[in-house]
């Protein structure tokens, strides 16, 4: 009886279940609110939706108030042995679990039946065979390295009406804009280039064909050593076999930088001037040249010969033949603040040797080529071309993605890290929608500078790929997607990883001992 009078007194349900379900009626609306005994006040006036008839299906409640009092009983005798996880999980039911793709159908056998042996291996073998293989993207074995890509092979050239052809030497210091200047006049990176000195190890060609006239250049390393080491003595070991190889030589200097006494030197040693013996010399066989008179030995200065009598030649003539023409080529232009300083840099080295011919050029700004062109294309003797019209370079792909990737090294490492590198093309695998995939290598000293390199989370070596495949895919003309490795040759430690390196207190310290020691050394000599 006092359950029935207490059922009687109360048409709502217990207070924590009102707490429990009063915020997912909030969100249902008034009318789940009403129907789970929730007041008016806590449920809000939201319009009800399609979630609010699945639930009310899912939890079998009356969607109106002319129900009988007995459903509704039983439904709140039914919320009351319900938590809010199971009306969730009646609302959105869990999906079922999928089968893996390397598992057998259900409607199948796991594994080979008894009858298998004796029956037919025709009917044993099923029909279809994806259904029993993972389900993978594409994948693509490396592939090696084709014969025309670790060399540069090109058929004969086709030769026009009158063919012409030029050999043009880049010679001059380090760090001057040879490669750069290459680069502006085939209009594409085909070398390497960055602010550091020797980024040129070893000398290349670049082939520009206009016309009938192609020209050759040969871009050798600084011509001049930056340090006393056996490596940059081989450098300028074949800067000088480049310039003896050349018809017409381009001295590339800097108008910015200072030239040194070394740059002086050598600028004798390619053009020295005449002295005073033959400069006579040259002016008498000029004079007699005019006049169409013989030449008597009384004309000629004590100890020289006439030429042209089957007689040795005399010291104008000796060393012609071997030192081929040389032109100055006044680079960086666009970074003086005046032209007069160009003039007067023009001036030193026009009062240190004989020069064919000056130009003022900026390889950067592409300015001051055109003309440069045109004065070399005027002088290309006759001569059958060498190099298709259509090549650029004699460089093979391989060697071109590294010229590339050099560029990005030596511009983003200081010190001696870029030139310690190492690099070698490991993979070139076609793929099926016409792009290529290269797997290019670098190769570290050891794990410390493979870090480096890497960057951190791969940032850099990841911006490096980006960068040469952009490149790759303008010179070449197709879509080039090019993985960088990189291989520590050993594993070694650093300080950091030891728990040694010092810390940012240390090196405050040190530096102020430091700056305060130079002071002293200052004000004793000042003294002094």
């Amino acid at each position: 009886r006092q359950d029935k009078t207490r059922q009687d007194k109360t048409k709502q349900p217990p207070p924590s279940l009102t707490m429990a379900i009063s915020s997912s009626a909030r969100q249902l609306g008034p009318s789940i609110g009403r129907s789970l005994g929730v007041t008016r006040e806590a449920s809000l006036p939201l319009r009800a939706s399609a979630a609010t008839r699945r639930l009310l299906e899912a939890l079998k409640l009356p969607s109106s108030s002319s129900s009988s009092n007995h459903s509704n009983n039983h439904s709140k005798d039914a919320r009351r042995h319900m938590s809010i996880m199971d009306r969730y999980r009646k609302l959105r039911p869990a999906p079922e679990p999928q089968d893996k793709p390397w598992t057998a159908p259900k409607d199948e056998p796991a594994g080979p039946s008894e009858e298998a042996p004796h029956s037919s291996s025709s009917s044993s073998a099923p029909a279809d065979l994806s259904s029993w293989q993972p389900k993978r993207g594409l994948a693509y074995t490396r592939a090696p390295l084709p014969q025309e890509v670790r060399f540069c092979t090109f058929q004969p050239p086709i030769q026009p009406a009158n063919p012409r052809m030029l050999r043009v030497g880049l010679a001059g210091p380090p760090n001057a804009g040879k490669s750069s200047l290459l680069n502006a006049i085939l209009e594409a990176p085909i070398s390497a280039i960055s602010p550091k000195v020797n980024t040129t190890r070893d000398g290349l060609r670049g082939i520009k064909t206009h016309g009938n006239v192609q020209l050759v250049f040969l871009d050798a390393p600084g011509i001049i050593p930056s340090h006393d080491r056996k490596f940059n003595r081989d450098l300028v070991t074949k800067a000088w076999r480049g310039f003896n190889e050349c018809d017409v030589c381009l001295l590339v200097i800097d108008v910015v930088k200072r030239p040194t006494q070394e740059v002086f030197d050598v600028v004798r040693r390619m053009c020295p001037k005449d002295d005073l013996r033959d400069s006579e010399l040259r002016r008498r066989l000029k004079a007699a040249d005019e006049v169409g008179m013989d030449m008597p030995s009384v004309w000629l200065p004590p100890g020289a010969t006439p030429l042209g009598d089957g007689l040795d030649s005399g010291p104008l003539e000796e060393a012609a033949p071997h030192r081929p023409p040389v032109i100055l080529v006044l680079n960086k232009i666009d970074m003086a603040e005046e032209f007069r300083w160009v003039l007067s840099r023009q001036k030193e080295f026009t009062a240190q040797g004989y020069f064919d011919g000056i130009f003022y050029v900026s390889a950067k700004k592409d300015q001051g080529l055109e003309k440069l062109v045109s004065h070399l294309q005027e002088r290309a003797p006759p001569r059958p071309w060498v190099y298709p019209a259509d090549l650029r370079t004699d460089l093979p792909h391989t060697e071109q993605i590294k010229q590339m990737v050099s560029t990005y090294l030596f511009k983003w490492f200081n010190s001696d890290v870029p030139y310690k590198l190492e690099q070698q093309t490991v993979g070139w695998t076609p793929r099926l929608d016409g792009s290529l995939l290269i797997e290019h290598e670098i190769i570290t000293e050891d794990s410390v500078v493979a870090r480096m390199v890497l960057g951190v989370r791969n940032t850099i070596v990841t911006r490096l790929s980006d960068q040469v495949s952009y490149k790759l895919k303008k010179l070449w003309g197709m879509d080039v997607d090019l993985k960088i490795w990189v291989r520590p040759l050993k594993q070694r430690w650093s300080l950091k990883d030891r728990g040694l390196a010092p810390n940012e207190a240390d090196r405050k310290k040190k530096s102020q001992a430091a700056y305060r020691k130079r002071q002293h050394l200052g004000k004793a000599a000042n003294k002094k």
